[in-house]
């Protein structure tokens, strides 16, 4: 069972360097959602250290990388 201060250890399937214009296009469609409800989706340590009340906006430069493939993925597909 996970605790919600576990990590997140899901590893992207390819590697994901965090673009400028990447990180735009999560605030873009993401970025007024709170991480509480991403946390639903994605499980408890999605955006591992942030309080699950802020904004993707709000959390994306100091989200973990894991976190970002996870946003990265849902807008791609």
């Amino acid at each position: 069972m996970q605790t919600p201060h576990q990590r997140v250890e899901n590893v992207p399937a390819q590697p994901f360097a965090s673009s400028g214009q990447e990180n735009e296009e999560i605030r873009r469609e993401l970025g007024a959602t709170p991480i509480y409800v991403l946390r639903q989706s994605f499980g408890a340590g999605f955006a591992y250290g942030m309080p699950g009340d802020v904004t993707v906006s709000e959390a994306l430069a100091k989200m973990d990388l894991s976190s970002k493939a996870m946003l990265a993925r849902k807008l791609h597909g």
